[in-house]
């Protein structure tokens, strides 16, 4: 028996031993993404670059002579003139003595370390093959719209790119370089940046790897060394660069401590029209690492396939978008493909979803694309904007669900006649119109031709132009905060306003309001003032020049509409959950289950109700499935989420890896619909569900029949 006991401990202990070699395989990499572990034990100071210092000089002054006069021209290793700023060799050690004898001097804007800037990302087990980011943030939507446009280019700036992988080659653009090597060819020795460029623009159709968010350009500019290491200079110098050879959008999964350097190039960049997205650090720490926490950057935090936020995902109040982060599979150098996880994976979605904006809209300034961005954002997390998942996340499809749904009045200048002739205001003949309206004590600023910052109670059209070409067929739509409006137009005297300003269409009169009361239910006028009537739609106003109460032929006559534009809130579905299971003997039934909601919004004015009618139109042709429910009707918003319980019967077949998807629509809007990725693996033998157990069974019935 004590042989029998001491074998068993053997076997056991060369079981224990053969799993741990032959489990998961998991790279050393120095995720250093703001992480505790750039913190030096001894002084808490972020690491740097060893032998150089960041110099920021005033422009007026130049860098040459400000080096000469402080004596270190000849220890000048790199300078950019754009952002005054240089790279200066000193001795190992005396980085910081050098920075205090210099930073206060004149003519000297800062000093500081080179610090060290380290790629964001964990390299994940290599198991799920599907793309599941892409879905989640309404890629298939938006690819309705547009998949990109060439003209638009994202630049990478991160370890370089593999441009001669077979999903990054076609939208591949040159034009970067590679700031570690000093020289022209930007090629990826890491693997993390052609991680990144496969996310945001991988190729699409071409029957290989995965699909990028949006076919655009892709140029990269090479800032991180061979392990994912690089500093602060050459990030600052990859941004100018990139901004000054036409990147629309510049992503950086990158992080590392505050940089006056960096922050400059990122304000150049910005000064230039450039979107900028970046990791927001990957150490569950309150505060997003840097560029990310810089003003004119895009913060990008990691979300899981739940949309919950990823631990190990930075936040606080800079954080302003959520991505996908976790099990991310996108390209790798040498035609492969692997799963990471971080802010770094999360960045390049919304880097690609910002390229898909500026392809549908080419007009937009990065301010503009960044505040549609956030507005379309599906919240997450507390209402509003909130430190765990910023504005929410990202979506593609640009559906604004975050939009205050204001009933939209227009009103339409149709026709001035029989107007009293005005002489010219400083002889410019052009129009300038104010409107503004108030309305529960809440006071929006529609339209301001003029540039003037002036607050009226009221809506107001002052109308002026000095040859008496009036205004024709031009709308202007308020926002209406009641179903029922009160709109009140005043023409005012243009002697009380200074020709800066505004003018009406009188010349002498007292201030004048005509007042109309809009029914939006029944889209019709009910009654005004005395001096209004009705025209079906048309209201009509008679103004006394004079301040009489009778109409003359001098009297200005200005017909306008009005009419409801309100569109009323539509269902939006959305449907989650993971449906993976592995090592499942053949024949065996799986169960699990998946989540649908409406997405919606509740219509505020009751108007009308806004619910989701649903049902599972297709799944995987492999196996026997049962879903409970398979549909529903009514789904409101305010019901939440509802569980779909689904149940498998596995394939009669042996060592095969089954995938597929799971298509829910709305059955009301055929473009409302939604996927969820499934897969089930069986192993290469019946019983060899459990490896351990199908040892232990052998070994007793060896040993102890």
């Amino acid at each position: 028996m004590t042989k029998k006991i001491l074998l068993t401990m053997m076997v056991i202990g060369l079981l224990i031993g053969s799993i741990g070699a032959a489990g998961i395989k998991i790279r050393n990499v120095k995720n250093l993404e703001g992480s505790s572990s750039l913190f030096k034990s001894t002084s808490n100071m972020p690491e740097f670059v060893n032998g150089r210092v960041i110099v920021g000089f005033k422009k007026t002054m130049g860098i040459e002579r400000i080096a000469k006069r402080y004596s270190f021209e000849k220890d000048i290793i790199s300078k950019n003139e754009k952002i005054g700023f240089a790279v200066v060799k000193v001795k190992d050690g005396d980085e910081l003595s050098f920075i205090e004898s210099i930073k206060n001097k004149p003519g000297i804007r800062y000093a500081e370390p080179d610090w060290k800037i380290h790629a964001c990302f964990t390299p994940n087990d290599p198991y799920w093959d599907q793309q599941w980011g892409p879905m989640m943030i309404k890629c298939p939507k938006a690819w309705d719209k547009t998949r990109g446009s060439k003209s638009v280019k994202i630049a990478i700036v991160d370890t370089g790119v593999d441009y001669t992988h077979e999903d990054i080659a076609a939208n591949y653009v040159q034009g970067g370089y590679d700031f570690v090597n000093d020289d022209d060819d930007p090629k990826d020795d890491n693997g993390h940046g052609t991680h990144c460029a496969g996310i945001a623009a991988g190729v699409m159709n071409n029957n290989k790897g995965i699909a990028g968010v949006a076919q655009v350009s892709i140029m990269t500019e090479k800032v991180l060394d061979s392990d994912g290491y690089g500093s602060a200079s050459d990030v600052a110098d990859g941004i100018i660069h990139a901004a000054d050879h036409g990147a629309d959008i510049i992503s950086m999964s990158l992080g590392g401590p505050s940089s006056n350097v960096e922050e400059d190039a990122c304000n150049y960049a910005w000064n230039k029209g450039v979107l900028l997205v970046a990791a927001a650090g990957n150490d569950g720490a309150s505060e997003v690492s840097y560029p990310a926490g810089y003003d004119t950057v895009i913060a990008v935090g990691a979300i899981d396939s739940d949309s919950k936020r990823c631990s190990w995902s930075n936040y606080g109040s800079r954080l302003e978008l959520v991505a996908p982060g976790e099990a991310i599979v996108s390209s790798v150098p040498g035609d492969n493909y692997e799963f990471y996880s971080g802010t770094s994976m999360a960045t390049p979605h919304v880097a690609g979803v910002a390229a898909l904006a500026k392809s549908l809209h080419p007009d937009y300034t990065n301010q503009e694309i960044r505040d549609l961005l956030r507005r379309t954002a599906d919240d997450l997390g507390d209402p509003g904007k909130d430190i765990y998942y910023g504005y929410g996340r990202v979506d593609a499809s640009f559906d604004d669900q975050n939009s205050t749904m204001i009933p939209k009045i227009n009103i339409k200048i149709h026709e001035v006649d029989k107007i009293d002739p005005i002489d010219p205001l400083n002889g410019k003949p052009e129009w300038f119109y104010r409107i503004s309206a108030i309305s529960d004590g809440k006071e929006e600023m529609v339209q301001n031709q003029n540039g003037h910052n002036q607050k009226f109670l009221f809506w107001y059209i002052f109308i002026w132009n000095s040859e008496d070409n009036w205004l024709v067929n031009k709308i202007h739509s308020l926002n209406a905060y009641e179903p029922r409006v009160q709109l009140k137009i005043r023409l005012m005297d243009y002697d009380l306003l200074s020709p800066n300003d505004v003018a009406d269409i009188s010349s002498s009169s007292d201030r004048k309001t005509f007042v109309a009361t809009y029914d939006m239910i029944n889209n019709k006028f009910l009654s005004g003032s005395d001096k209004t009537e009705k025209e079906g739609k048309w209201l009509v106003a008679n103004g006394e020049f004079d301040g009489s109460t009778n109409t003359d032929d001098d009297d200005a006559k200005i017909l306008f509409e009005v009419t409801d534009t309100y569109e009323p809130p539509k269902p939006d579905l959305e449907a989650y959950g993971n449906l993976r299971w592995d090592q499942i003997k053949p024949g065996d039934t799986v169960h699990g289950s998946i989540y649908v909601e409406n997405a919606g919004e509740t219509d505020p004015y009751g108007w009308c109700e806004n619910n989701l009618n649903w049902k599972i139109e297709s799944w995987p042709n492999w196996g026997e499935w049962t879903f409970n429910p398979k549909s529903g009707k009514n789904l409101k918003p305010e019901d939440g989420k509802i569980e779909i319980k689904v149940t498998v019967k596995a394939p009669n077949e042996k060592n095969q890896a089954f995938s597929g998807k799971i298509k829910i629509v709305d059955t009301d809007d055929p473009n409302d619909y939604a996927y969820i990725d499934v897969s089930l693996v069986t192993p290469k033998n019946k019983g060899l569900n459990n490896p351990f157990m199908f040892f232990w069974n052998w070994f007793k019935n060896i040993f102890f029949r």
